[in-house]
């Protein structure tokens, strides 16, 4: 038989895995912690037998022999310990400490190691002082699994955090593999809610369930084991209520978890038609159905009021039923165990029925945490669905086998009928054919600003379109090598982030080849020297979260000064969105004059001066060529441009943003 697949959840962190390093190590500490509970349970039974004899012991005169043979006859008259008294046949002893419970406990399996421990641990043979001495290991006991469980949940979080480490890793390298062809910045908002939120959950849901799973069912075993040990048959008698009780309550609960996701999922739709009245009041005003809204309104809502209460009692009623389910199963195993001790204290003893009832009510804890499992860890199982689904995603450009180098752009830039369609089926590409000869300057510009930027994002092959191709000097793009062609072909983005690193690493990129002069003449030529130099460390000044913040204007300044740097054959550079004031765009207009000889430069212009700038124009509408041309010609010849022209720079725009 084909063996299950791993969940995403599995796939992160199996039950392979505590078994392999500190989570092994964490596993053995809560092992040793659950034994410790025993032997916690074991101290307070023998505090509570030594309590209820209070170190008296009562024989028959004719079992002094089998005493003496029990603990030695040094040991029963050992001096300082108070001579017996005999009455009307029988022998007493008192402040013996635990001897009578060694005594009662001549059928156990155990009596011999606590007869070797009471013959060779004085304390123990007074009662004062085994009181003190029980306690105390008592105390040592809790203290010591106080801190193994601390140290093996350390364990287990620092082996999460290491998942977490190794997840985010894995998003980072998928975000660099994926993020350029992302237009519509869906791809970074997921990336970014699957970095934060969904590796913090998933991170708590590996701990949650390796601490269930890895401490809970031994506990459990050794427990139910303890319950055994003290009376075989009353553990059976016990446990197969509680068994049946656990079946039922599991039972239940699912039941119960699937009524509540149907209630939630129908009262969702209620909710969602009950909100859309909000949204039309114009045409009830408009049409004067005040009264019929209001009545449709009001039966919708009583019928919401009705299934949510509906809903609410039916959880009360389950939560009621498995409360009076755990309540009789308690109820029958404190009678039975209570009718045990009233009928034969012989065998079962106040203490030893205590110890039993005390283990059955340690194990109602770790019975309630793996019941409380799967509800603990759908969260992280949901959010490792979303993140092996997003890791699995093939990257839209990748390099073709037998690629080689490309030579820098000399001759022509040939888009020929690219068509390209965003992952969310949007059509921003439909046939475009374009040539743009070697060392022109080209502003691009569309009806749609993504249908510029998709061109502009497909020349260093950040997306890939659909169908035709693009020839760099007749040589087809998708077959040189991602290197070659990045290294000439530059993309200067308007939105651009900075990385949070020194002025130089951000124009170098952290390129120890780039020496500080070759900085410096980058950051000339951009106008970003004057407003670097008057930073507290000039170019060692840090920028970012933690460093100095930059305008748009200086952040744009430094991107154009990083692709300068490395001195591409095509620049294409996407201007601010933001108004810039006017110093900055005379400096803008300036480093274009001085980046422009000797290379390609298209613009995604954001200006007006820009456009004018450029040798030609290209006008795109609904993915297709619709204009292409100098601004002048442009402007008497295309009643399209001329409306582009007017809806991005007529004097009024702003005012009309505002409103």
């Amino acid at each position: 038989m084909a063996s299950k697949e791993p969940t995403p959840f599995q796939r992160v962190f199996s039950r392979r895995d505590l078994l392999r390093g500190a989570a092994l190590r964490a596993v053995l500490g809560f092992a040793l912690s659950s034994l410790l509970l025993c032997c916690g349970l074991i101290v307070l039974f023998l505090i509570t037998d030594l309590l209820v004899h209070r170190g008296r012991l009562t024989i028959p005169a004719g079992s002094q022999l089998e005493l003496a043979k029990l603990i030695g006859p040094e040991l029963l008259h050992e001096a300082g310990a108070p001579p017996a008294a005999i009455v009307g046949g029988e022998v007493i002893y008192a402040n013996r400490g635990l001897l009578p419970t060694l005594w009662h406990a001549q059928d156990e399996f155990w009596q011999p190691m606590l007869c070797a421990v009471w013959r060779g641990f004085s304390p123990l043979r007074n009662d004062d002082q085994a009181l003190l001495t029980l306690v105390a290991i008592a105390a040592l006991i809790g203290w010591f699994r106080s801190m193994l469980a601390s140290r093996s949940r350390r364990l287990l979080v620092d082996k999460s955090l290491e998942i977490a480490t190794r997840l985010r890793q894995s998003i980072h390298r998928q975000s660099l593999r994926l993020g350029p062809s992302d237009l519509e910045g869906r791809a970074s908002e997921q990336a970014f809610g699957l970095f934060t939120t969904d590796v913090d959950r998933l991170r708590e849901g590996v701990v949650h369930w390796a601490v269930r799973i890895g401490r809970d069912p031994l506990k459990l075993l050794l427990l139910l084991a303890l319950a055994v040990l003290v009376s075989p048959s009353l553990a059976v008698v016990c446990l197969v209520p509680a068994a049946a009780c656990w079946y039922v309550a599991q039972r239940e609960q699912h039941r119960a978890d699937e009524v509540r996701t149907q209630t939630d999922a129908r009262t969702e739709i209620e909710l969602r038609l009950l909100a859309e009245s909000l949204e039309r009041t114009r045409l009830v005003r408009g049409y004067g159905m005040e009264a019929f809204e209001q009545a449709n309104f009001d039966k919708s809502l009583q019928r919401f009021q009705h299934n949510t209460a509906t809903a609410l009692r039916a959880q009360a009623w389950a939560r009621r039923g498995m409360r009076t389910l755990v309540a009789g199963c308690a109820a029958f195993i404190l009678y039975f165990v209570g009718r045990a001790i009233l009928l034969s204290p012989q065998e079962i003893p106040y203490a030893s029925g205590l110890l039993m009832l005390s283990a059955f009510v340690a194990a109602g804890f770790p019975l309630q945490n793996l019941a409380r499992l799967r509800s603990e860890t759908e969260p992280a199982e949901s959010a490792a669905k979303r993140i092996q689904a997003y890791l699995n995603l093939i990257p839209e450009v990748g390099q073709a086998v037998g690629a080689k180098f490309v030579q820098p752009l000399s001759r022509m830039l040939s888009v020929e009928n690219v068509s390209y369609t965003t992952p969310g089926k949007r059509k921003l590409l439909d046939g475009l054919t374009l040539k743009i000869p070697a060392g022109r300057q080209v502003a691009i510009v569309a009806s749609e600003p993504l249908e510029g930027l998709a061109l502009a994002c497909l020349l260093p092959r950040f997306i890939e379109p659909q169908e035709g191709r693009i020839l760099i000097d007749g040589e087809d793009i998708a077959w040189v090598t991602l290197e070659s062609l990045r290294a000439e072909t530059i993309f200067v983005g308007g939105a651009d982030p900075f990385l949070t690193a020194t002025i130089r690493e951000n124009i170098s990129g952290g390129n120890p080849n780039c020496s500080l002069q070759d900085v410096t003449e980058a950051a000339k030529i951009a106008h970003a020297h004057n407003f670097v130099t008057k930073l507290p460390h000039g170019y060692e000044t840090v920028i970012g979260e933690h460093g100095e913040q930059l305008d748009s204007g200086q952040t744009f300044r430094l991107g154009l000064a990083r692709a300068i740097l490395r001195k591409p054959a095509l620049l294409v550079i996407e201007e601010p969105s933001e108004l810039l004031d006017e110093d900055t765009k005379t400096m803008l207009d300036d480093a274009y004059k001085r980046i422009a000889p000797n290379r390609t430069v298209l613009y995604l212009a954001r200006r007006l001066s820009t456009v004018k700038r450029a040798d030609e124009i290209v006008l795109i509408h609904r993915g297709r060529l619709a204009a292409i041309g100098p601004h002048a010609r442009l402007v008497q010849s295309s009643p399209m441009y001329r409306h582009w022209e007017y809806i991005n720079f007529n004097e009024f725009r702003h005012e009309f943003e505002a409103e």
